[in-house]
């Protein structure tokens, strides 16, 4: 009588892995929106490393896995779910990065308005024929 060998962990524990890989990748995906929408950079700039090792390891998962057709489309459906939430993340970090960028020329633009009125300030004090110029001013 042959005695069949157990299934190794890994083979055992693979759809679980990648169901809590997953999870956890789709968790991070919303936490994306959330920093996104608070604009905390810092954050998001922590949790991206981790999501570049999540879809890693879930393309090695994937590449090793053979599921039933079912299962598989599923899987499918879930993936580009994914995908389309890490797109609109990517196409709202661009937009937010747009609006810093214009916020940024404005407030250049003001400093630069402020730089050319305290130097035209100066200029109109410290010649000698600056009453002239304000005496009909009002």
């Amino acid at each position: 009588m042959l005695i069949s060998r157990p299934q190794s962990k890994a083979e055992e524990g693979l759809p679980a892995r990648l169901e809590s890989l997953l999870a956890l990748y789709e968790k991070n995906l919303r936490l994306e929106v959330f920093f996104i929408d608070r604009k905390d950079i810092e954050s998001l700039l922590d949790l991206l490393p981790a999501q570049g090792d999540l879809v890693h390891a879930l393309t090695e998962i994937l590449s090793n896995l053979k599921l039933p057709p079912a299962e598989s489309e599923a899987l499918q459906k879930r993936l580009e779910a994914a995908d389309a939430l890490r797109e609109s993340n990517k196409q709202a970090l661009d937009q937010a990065m747009q609006d810093v960028s214009s916020e940024l020329e404005q407030m250049n633009g003001a400093r630069q308005r402020v730089r050319q009125v305290r130097q035209l300030s100066k200029s109109m004090y410290q010649e000698p024929s600056a009453p002239a110029r304000l005496q009909n001013w009002a």
